[in-house]
């Protein structure tokens, strides 16, 4: 929300013509996308629901703490594969901004992450900067279109032998070892190991 400041235009009403360059599907997607959710629809769900919620879709360090502030039990950083918008930053570049802030006001809080994930070091990666959680999209679909369950459960066992190469290449006995681990780091999201 304080996000798409950064990110979007005024929307202007266009309709999808022969004489207009919009495409049918953003014309749907524009119509029939609820546009107007606020923070306080955070409270309501858990109210609804009697389950935990956690914020998907956050981009900055602003938006963790509004939704953190408006009772979201975690945060996902995520850019839902950047289809809405493919200028959108990595998620792993946000990663670290989200990371500290929120570890600031409540450390407790847990932080999953999702994005450009296609090897066991982008695990690493996430999980050196602060993620408690590393979720994979594509891959595990193009291990599905491939060979159905046994291309998913050929990518999972992939990334596991990647992500231990990664962690003994670094030093890393665990993923203890491995979580918020700083001597992975360099300035500005660099990473000791080369990838």
């Amino acid at each position: 929300m304080e996000n798409m400041a950064k990110y979007m235009k005024e929307k202007t009403e266009v309709k999808a013509t022969s004489d207009t360059k919009e495409s049918a599907l953003a014309v749907y997607a524009r119509d029939h996308k609820q546009n107007e959710i606020g923070w306080d629809i955070i409270p309501f769900i858990k109210n609804v629901s009697g389950l935990k919620v956690f914020a998907k879709g956050i981009m900055c360090a602003e938006d963790a703490l509004l939704a953190i502030k408006n009772g979201a039990d975690g945060i996902h950083v995520s850019n839902h594969g950047a289809r809405q918008l493919d200028t959108t930053p990595a998620t792993i570049d946000v990663l670290g901004e989200i990371v500290r802030a929120v570890k600031e006001v409540n450390p407790q809080v847990p932080i999953y992450f999702d994005g450009g994930v296609r090897r066991g070091a982008d695990v690493l990666k996430a999980l050196a900067i602060g993620a408690d959680c590393v979720y994979v999209g594509r891959p595990i679909l193009y291990g599905l279109a491939t060979d159905g369950q046994a291309g998913v459960e050929r990518v999972l066992e992939i990334l596991n032998e990647e992500l231990k190469e990664a962690m003994i290449t670094t030093g890393c006995m665990n993923v203890a070892q491995a979580k918020g681990n700083k001597n992975l780091l360099l300035d500005k999201g660099e990473y000791l190991f080369k990838l």
